[in-house]
């Protein structure tokens, strides 16, 4: 309980393969400042723009010193000029683009053209000056780079940020990840408090955040599983009270469920540190199987009691006990293997509170239980009827056989009309509006297509090594994003390759202004176009005085520190890994772009929605394969503990049916069907499993058979009544969980008497 932590982190359900790089990268983006960045954007009433920008100052000024606040912008603010003046001005002969077409003769022709022109200009005097060490103006050029970067395309009216000439931006970074609910719930108050405190009439505040996304799934679901537990618990104490009349027995029936859920908390804290939303919602459904093992006891020691009390009663049902526990757990054992921590973790969850609950069913209910208790009239009533109906039943043959003909009728209709959905997005809840405002704001402010960008990828033995080689790859990806810029694949992109360039491309530089004749030939150059001869010796003589290449770790430790930071992520892997992006907008042609991107040994052009999905697929399959392997193993616990291929199919294959005809079902319904459908089935197949178990435990006796009955009845009733009440959840992941276990158990309480009949 001292180390309960529940994290909503969507990152839990994307697969952490180390082969699926693509995928790690976007799990790793997921946690970046890409992620954890803030945009709020301020507007006024009409036209007049000063009541947005003093709104925004304000918001800022109260936000700066926030804790969680790990950087915060208003506008480009002051850039320490000499600092950036000494890193690139030392370094200029490093920053050649091209350096066969601008050292050409046409190319230095232009360049002496261009000189002649800026003279003119009214920065014509700052130019004069630098001129005879830089005649081709490759300092200008890159402070004029560095300008367009620093304002990311947004306009400055009084060294503010404002997008489209009416909305005052504010730019910040948490320095926790945006999934993490404790860190992001004071700085979305201390936002809202200091709005409010600034705001003027008509001003409005809009925002673009992960982290407010985050948050409203995390209070979504702490309502729904609060909610749901609470009426869950609720109806199952209506239902034994009027079931068994014993205030002692409503009480201990929780005990495995207590026993199980804390169990399970317990290992999963222990093993991951933490407890997911789904899974906790997972585990509050739990009710639905780890109470079936407390009322199949209770019911067989009112109805068929034992001469030697509640121990022999549970030594009598014990072995279908631990038959229908080991049966869950080798069904969810295959999600151990899975590549989504997020299904581990449900697979530990499952496994850990089913066995903790057998135990406290087997070993502790039968020292709490009374000795000597009668059942009462309703439930020998309605224990009797059961038996009634299931005999009457057996004399209709052909009644039997028409309930698995036609489950497998609406399989072999529904089940190629199945429809996968791949899309993590779906997992959480989304609201329409607060999406739209985050699309609007994000547009005003990045400019580039949202999940997409081409990354860089290097490797090497150390750090320095793998940022290196990822620069190089980067470079050429430069050269061919600008190359689809041209021509028209897409509309713009912002590349790290602005800032700095592989060390090996700056020597590249170098070396060709060391070029044998090349003074000679600037020389003439420029001559011809009416400058002094030897006027520009001194960019030829500084060169023996030019430091190092620039690194990326200059950068990062200088002013234009916070410009590059988000372009590097260091990726996991069996050695030091580095990823740089290049961001797009426009791209109008993905499949041609990734065709350019093929000269880019390296590099991949990373549409993330397309990518993930096509990840999630291949996962979802990898999850149903191993879902698959662990029927096996049901199917091999069943058949040791029967010997009788018949005997163990009839309780083993109401489950298959049963789990079948729901997938059919839905897909006639015309619902689509994603991952957490599928581990939704793994709850169908568990409890069908644990229903054919308990009957055919008991079909040699016939008052075993009726209290058999009843717990079957019960289960179903209170898994039901569980899921029923998840199915109304706003998280479309406990929607599917709800509505597939809810049809799915109502199926297997049909099918697996029918099945024990039919085998005789």
């Amino acid at each position: 309980w001292a180390r309960m932590a529940v994290t909503t982190d969507i990152t839990y359900f994307l697969a952490d393969e180390s082969d699926a790089q693509l995928a790690g990268i976007s799990r790793q983006l997921a946690q970046s400042e890409l992620t954890r960045t803030i945009v709020l954007s301020v507007q006024g009433p009409g036209e007049d723009l000063g009541p947005a920008l003093a709104v925004a100052r304000a918001l800022g000024a109260a936000l700066e010193g926030h804790p969680e606040v790990a950087w915060l912008r208003t506008g480009p603010g002051p850039i320490d000029d000499e600092a950036v003046h000494n890193l690139y001005w030392p370094r200029r002969h490093y920053l050649l683009d091209d350096p066969g077409r601008q050292l050409s003769a046409a190319g230095l022709q232009a360049a002496a053209q261009a000189l002649k022109q800026e003279l003119g200009r009214m920065t014509g005097t700052l130019i004069k000056r630098i001129a005879p060490a830089d005649p081709l103006l490759l300092y200008p050029a890159q402070l004029r780079r560095l300008e367009a970067a620093r304002a990311g395309g947004l306009s400055l009216v009084d060294g503010q940020f404002v997008a489209d000439g009416e909305h005052a931006l504010v730019l910040l970074a948490t320095r926790s990840s945006p999934f993490d609910a404790a860190a992001q719930g004071p700085v979305q108050a201390a936002i809202a408090a200091a709005f409010a405190e600034a705001a003027t009439p008509g001003v409005t505040l809009e925002q673009s955040a992960v982290a407010r996304f985050a948050l409203a799934a995390e209070r979504s679901m702490r309502a729904d599983i609060g909610r749901i537990s609470t009426l869950s618990l609720l109806g199952l104490v209506v239902l034994f009270a009027a079931l068994f009349r014993s205030p002692r027995l409503i009480a201990l029936s929780l005990l495995p469920l207590a026993a199980g859920m804390l169990a399970a908390l317990a290992s999963c804290l222990l093993l991951f540190g933490a407890v997911h939303g789904l899974t906790l919602a997972f585990g509050a459904t739990l009710i639905g199987v780890c109470i079936d093992y407390s009322v199949h006891l209770f019911n067989h020691h009112l109805l068929d009691p034992s001469h030697d009390g509640p121990e022999q009663s549970a030594r009598r049902v014990g072995p279908g006990l631990w038959l229908g526990a080991l049966t869950t757990v080798a069904g969810f054992a295959g999600l151990a293997w899975t590549s989504f921590p997020g299904l581990r973790e449900v697979a530990v969850f499952a496994s850990v509170g089913v066995l903790a609950a057998v135990v406290a069913t087997r070993y502790w209910l039968p020292a709490l239980m009374p000795r000597e208790l009668r059942a009462g009239r309703l439930q020998r009533a309605i224990a009797a009827g059961l038996l009634r109906a299931l005999t009457g039943l057996g004399r209709r043959r052909r009644v039997l056989l028409a309930l698995p003909l036609a489950a497998v009728a609406v399989m072999a209709v529904g089940l190629p009309r199945l429809r996968w959905v791949d899309d993590v997005k779906l997992l959480m809840a989304t609201d329409p509006a607060m999406l739209a405002e985050d699309e609007q704001v994000r547009a005003r402010v990045a400019r580039m297509d949202s999940g997409r960008f081409v990354v860089a990828i290097g490797s090497g033995p150390d750090l320095a090594a793998a940022e290196e080689a990822a620069l190089v790859v980067n470079d050429a990806v430069y050269g061919q994003l600008a190359a689809a810029q041209a021509a028209g694949e897409l509309a713009e992109f912002r590349s790290l390759h602005t800032f700095v360039r592989a060390a090996a491309t700056q020597r590249r530089s170098l070396a060709a202004l060391q070029a044998p004749g090349l003074p000679e030939r600037l020389a003439a150059a420029f001559t011809a176009e009416g400058f002094t001869a030897g006027a520009f010796a001194k960019v030829f003589s500084d060169m023996s005085e030019v430091p190092g290449p620039l690194r990326l770790a200059d950068l990062q430790g200088s002013p234009l520190g916070d410009l590059v930071r988000s372009f590097r992520v260091e990726l996991a892997g069996p050695q030091p890994t580095v990823a740089v992006l290049s961001l797009v907008r426009g791209v109008r042609d993905g499949a041609a772009v990734a065709r350019r991107l093929e000269a880019a040994p390296g590099s991949h052009y990373f549409d993330q929605s397309a990518a993930m999905a096509t990840a999630y697929g291949r996962y979802r399959e990898r999850t149903i394969e191993l879902t698959l392997i662990g029927l096996i193993g049901v199917f091999a616990l069943v058949w040791l503990r029967y010997r009788r291929v018949w005997l163990a199919l009839a309780a083993f294959g109401p489950a298959v049916l049963a789990a079948g005809t729901t997938l059919g079902l839905l897909a006639l319904a015309g619902l689509t069907i994603g991952l957490m459908h599928a581990v939704a089935l793994l709850l169908v197949l568990s409890m069908g499993v644990d229903y054919g178990v308990f009957l055919a435990e008991s079909r040699a006796d016939l008052d075993g058979l009726a209290a058999t009955l009843l717990s079957v009845l019960v289960a179903c009733m209170s898994t039901v009544l569980g899921f029923g009440l998840l199915a109304m959840s706003a998280s479309p992941a406990l929607q599917a969980m709800g509505v597939t276990v809810g049809l799915g158990v109502l199926l297997s309480l049909v099918l697996a008497p029918a099945a024990l009949l039919l085998d005789g």
